[in-house]
């Protein structure tokens, strides 16, 4: 399969393509083995040309932001990983970050750290509460990410992509299909940005807000790094996390992986954690709760295969 890959090589920057990336390092769980393919994209018309390419040769891809959300098999992935995440505001990139009026402009490769300081800082309040989500604007979005009683999609205008093969695409937010941590978005769209519309406030409050949502995150829930956020969806009316700590699963462990004892919802790699230990993790504590309540949890990060479908 690799040697496939020349001809879409030829067509971008060598310093947007790899061979063979491990997965451990672009996931906050620190886990997975290697991707025949990773691209790195700076603007759009990059993405453009990778969809493009693989729609043409029939090659699996899947989009990634910050990897914070997600399991990556051990085996690693046979197609391509497009990762969109920048670290600086750079303009005309996928993660450049500019504000008109009431609103901000944000590629998908802003982190919603990034976000939200960049939005203090022009005196608008709306996307604080998303300060601790260790994600960018597309993943977030794809999922519909939030905190503390709010979402991204409460503040999305349009959301901005390509569609494969190559068409771009901008979605409002009435067509995205926003629901409880996900949204109707195609698996063959990569968002690229999106436009949030937001309130005028005091940066002083607005700073504020963002040290305490911080606060309370750092005081109620482990690290970003070797975790992948929370691992099943709050069903109707209770909390994943109290149902998994009833259950007894607080500090299970199976090899590498265990249940947090700070948060019952989070699983943790301590060192050498395998993909099939947290997948065994999550089926254990799935069985635990619904033999224990009847409620059969839903899994928020996503399992990914070797090969996407």
């Amino acid at each position: 399969m690799t040697g496939r890959y020349g001809d879409l090589e030829k067509r971008l920057k060598p310093s947007l393509v790899r061979r063979m990336e491990p997965l451990s390092e672009h996931s906050t769980f620190r886990i997975g083995g290697p991707a025949a393919l990773m691209c790195l994209p700076e603007r759009l018309e990059e993405v453009a040309i990778i969809l493009k390419w693989a729609t043409e040769e029939a090659v699996s891809w899947i989009a990634l932001g910050n990897g914070s959300n997600i399991v990556f098999p051990d085996a690693g992935f046979s197609g391509i990983i497009v990762k969109i995440r920048g670290n600086m505001i750079a303009p005309k990139t996928l993660w450049d970050v500019r504000q008109t009026d009431e609103r901000i402009h944000a590629g998908a490769g802003v982190s919603l750290a990034r976000l939200a300081r960049f939005s203090a800082s022009a005196g608008l309040s709306g996307v604080e509460f998303a300060t601790g989500i260790p994600g960018v604007v597309g993943g977030s979005i794809h999922g519909n990410a939030g905190a503390h009683g709010s979402q991204i999609g409460d503040r999305i205008e349009y959301i901005e992509g390509v569609r494969a093969p190559d068409q771009v695409v901008r979605i409002p937010a009435g067509h995205a299909g926003f629901g409880y941590r996900k949204t109707e978005i195609d698996t063959q769209t990569v968002i690229t940005g999106a436009m949030f519309v937001l309130t005028p406030d005091r940066p002083e409050a607005i700073r504020d807000r963002i040290r305490a949502y911080t606060e309370y995150r750092k005081s109620t829930q482990p690290s970003a790094d070797q975790s992948a956020g929370c691992i099943f969806k709050n069903p109707p009316g209770d909390s994943a996390g109290r149902l998994i700590d009833r259950a007894g699963c607080k500090g299970l462990c199976v090899g590498g992986a265990f249940v947090s004892d700070q948060h019952a919802n989070f699983i943790v790699n301590r060192g050498g954690g395998t993909s099939a230990d947290v997948r065994t993790l999550i089926e254990t504590i799935r069985r635990r709760v619904l033999h224990d309540s009847g409620i059969e949890l839903e899994t928020e990060v996503r399992l990914l295969e070797t090969e996407a479908p």
